[in-house]
């Protein structure tokens, strides 16, 4: 304004550049106030975000809930969200429960000897996120990254929200309900959120003529890095949660409502939820050791340990076939522990088939175990256990059906 009113103070300069320079200088201010308020956020320990109304109305009415309360959502550091993820996933299985997830899954052979199991179910959730959801305490955080003026921003947004309204109407059960209902809920949620965030890029494509970039950077490369166990179970919510949830979504508010009221409670159930009704109790040799862990792998576990064979075909095949499962971490030996598998099939022809490729299977696990004992049973015409221990005697004991 000065300039303006001593021309000759600003020799050539023209109203054009000024309005330039103005304009620099506004995008100098927006960018300066947006690191203001995101060291702010930080140093208040996160911060709350706004989230705007108009995006709360929109997804109670297209789901016909209404939010129990304000949804909470918590900016933090890119770098400090791998640490809170780290801790509510440790918090959700207990003091030992993933070091022993740790060892059963290699002693199964799902992870390699170099995998890390916690890690990478960190860095999977982590890596280039824009967004995350805490499943423990209901509530959301987007990291300082994000910006709701963004198109990918205000998606994940949406997801989040998603994601919060249906856990404050169908909460998690209070009892950690064992790893394969747990991802049963998972991919129903989350295959929900991620259902609600294409569609909001299909209106964005339409209204704009946006469309998400199909390679994601960061995290596209660390999931190709990944074991292919991590990676089955991270694309399990995103492929087969997704499609089931869409399934109940196109049916209408009240069907939706009444699939996550009495959700399906295996993973089988979420890729055949016509048929959810399997599952139930394995009845296990008797164990004298202590036993640390006892699971199910249920129809995804036992689909991802077939599919590293090569035949994905026949790994679903005789998946869709599983009836019910359960194994055991338990102590063997002085330093050592040991895991038993019994799987349960519909019919003799698929535990035949199961058997014979669970043989070749053992195969390539014992070439990174040296020093372990291996065993496949046939317990019944239709179950089949596999049997790891560091002892011969134990898998004497547990050849017997």
């Amino acid at each position: 304004m000065f300039g303006l009113r001593n021309g000759s103070s600003l020799g050539g300069a023209t109203v054009e550049g000024l309005e330039n320079q103005l304009r620099i200088a506004e995008e100098e201010i927006a960018m300066l106030t947006n690191e203001n308020d995101s060291l702010r956020s930080l140093a208040q320990g996160g911060g709350e975000v706004s989230v705007p109304q108009e995006m709360i109305s929109a997804i109670e009415k297209d789901y016909g809930l209404e939010f129990i309360s304000s949804p909470v959502v918590h900016r933090i550091a890119s770098e400090e969200l791998g640490y809170r993820i780290e801790a509510a996933l440790e918090s959700r299985l207990g003091p030992q429960g993933m070091d022993d997830r740790q060892e059963a899954y290699q002693r199964i052979g799902w992870l390699d000897a170099g995998d890390k199991l916690l890690q990478q179910l960190v860095a999977v959730r982590s890596v280039g996120a824009l967004a995350w959801f805490d499943e423990q305490t209901g509530e959301a955080w987007v990291t300082d990254r994000f910006d709701l003026k963004n198109v990918p921003d205000q998606a994940a947004m949406l997801r989040v929200l998603v994601r919060i309204l249906l856990n404050q109407h169908f909460p998690a059960p209070v009892v950690y309900p064992g790893d394969d209902a747990a991802r049963a809920r998972e991919a129903l949620h989350a295959g929900a959120a991620s259902g609600a965030e294409g569609r909001f890029y299909a209106d964005s494509a339409r209204s704009i003529g946006f469309m998400p970039m199909n390679d994601n950077g960061p995290a596209e490369r660390l999931m190709l890095s990944l074991s292919p166990f991590i990676q089955g179970i991270t694309l399990f919510p995103a492929v087969s949660g997704r499609s089931v949830a869409d399934t109940f979504y196109v049916k209408g508010i009240k069907e939706f409502a009444d699939a996550f009221r009495d959700p399906p409670q295996t993973t089988f159930g979420i890729v055949l939820p016509a048929e959810a009704a399997r599952g139930g109790e394995m009845d296990f040799p008797e164990i004298e050791d202590e036993v640390f862990l006892a699971e199910g792998a249920g129809y995804l576990g036992l689909r991802l340990w077939l599919e590293v064979t090569g035949d994905v075909g026949l790994a679903e095949e005789i998946a869709r076939a599983w009836k019910r499962d359960g194994f055991r971490l338990f102590a063997d030996g002085e330093m050592s522990s040991g895991v038993v598998w019994d799987i349960e099939l519909e019919d003799k022809s698929s535990a035949d088939k199961l058997e014979s490729i669970a043989r070749e299977r053992v195969k390539a696990i014992i070439e990174m175990s040296e020093g372990r004992f291996f065993g496949i049973v046939r317990v019944s015409p239709t179950a089949v256990r596999f049997i790891n221990t560091a002892t011969a005697e134990t898998l004497s004991e547990l050849t017997e059906p």
